[in-house]
């Protein structure tokens, strides 16, 4: 299978929606899409919604759009970086409206259903696609801004060069990635109310992800590389923790999670790190691998705040 892009959704989307794609022997050829309603139908859906995707592994917070296309209804679907895209499939129902579209999801295409009915002043309703289904909830975008649920668009597919640092070491690579997180913002700023003790798990990203095809040694931590297998390089969820009046560096085994699902038992271990205070604070979080004779520096910016720690190829 193809690389999946990222998404807070990807365990259990990728496995439960890519299984649902896969076509049975002997089914029908799909039915011809019904006639499109027009948008007076879909009047009071009409605007841009924030909607809450809860699964068991965590909520997602996506968009959609309904609006009007020359007298049809239509929808334009906004989840995570795993899809982008416009909904023309749309009927009524006796509660409200039901949706049917396609996602990509690894060179494969995926049929997903979704039903969402006005509540209040919002919504709910329910996704679907084979095996899987998720609660939905929503509001508007106006008091989703207001609540301070900042959900924007980001380009559905993998995250360019502005948001990786790579460097070699002898012929062994290590990389960090990670999510463009504004400075100041909602995440950035629990960073100051942390308790001892505490992780952060940032609500609107993914925490940094590492790769390394060697065993590196930090100086309280052994990262081994191949921790998934022995053709693969070490990768690693990275989480920052507060730890009295400093702060520590955690690796995950848990590489491919939403910020809001560190799980500490699959802690591979922890380092301390040097903090300072930026002179001239960043807009975004940054992160920087540089080589240093036989090992490196990982350091990581956000705001005014820089956390930095060295490693060493394991002897």
């Amino acid at each position: 299978m193809d690389r999946i892009p990222h998404t807070p959704l990807v365990i259990a989307i990728a496995t439960a929606l890519t299984l649902a794609s896969v076509p049975l022997f002997g089914q029908d050829a799909p039915p011809e899409a019904p006639p499109r309603i027009d948008t007076a139908e879909i009047e009071s859906f009409l605007g841009e919604w924030v909607l809450e995707v809860m699964t068991q592994q965590g909520s997602l917070n996506s968009l959609i759009t309904f609006e009007d296309d020359d007298g049809k209804a239509s929808a334009d679907f906004y989840l995570a970086r795993l899809a982008d895209l416009e909904i023309e499939n749309i009927s009524r129902t006796e509660t409200g409206l039901h949706l049917k579209f396609d996602i990509e999801l690894g060179g494969q295409i995926v049929p997903v259903e979704m039903d969402l009915a006005r509540e209040g002043d919002g919504l709910r309703g329910e996704l679907e696609a084979g095996f899987f289904n998720a609660e939905v909830k929503g509001m508007t975008k106006e008091a989703a801004d207001a609540a301070g649920v900042i959900v924007n668009r980001q380009p559905v597919g993998e995250p360019d060069d502005l948001s990786s640092s790579r460097i070699e070491i002898g012929d062994q690579a290590i990389r960090l990635r990670f999510d463009l997180l504004p400075a100041p913002g909602h995440d950035y700023d629990r960073l100051e109310t942390l308790a001892d003790g505490e992780v952060l798990g940032p609500i609107y990203g993914k925490p940094f992800k590492f790769w390394t095809d060697a065993d590196l040694a930090f100086e309280d931590a052994k990262i081994a590389a191949h921790n998934h297998g022995p053709t693969y390089p070490g990768v690693y969820s990275l989480w920052l923790k507060r730890e009295g009046d400093g702060w520590k560096l955690v690796f995950n085994h848990l590489a491919d999670v939403w910020g809001t699902m560190h799980m500490a038992e699959h802690d591979a271990g922890e380092t301390p790190l040097t903090f300072r205070t930026l002179a001239e604070p960043v807009e975004e979080t940054e992160g920087l691998l540089e080589v240093d004779g036989n090992g490196g520096m990982l350091t990581i910016r956000w705001g005014s705040m820089e956390w930095s720690t060295p490693f060493q190829l394991a002897e």
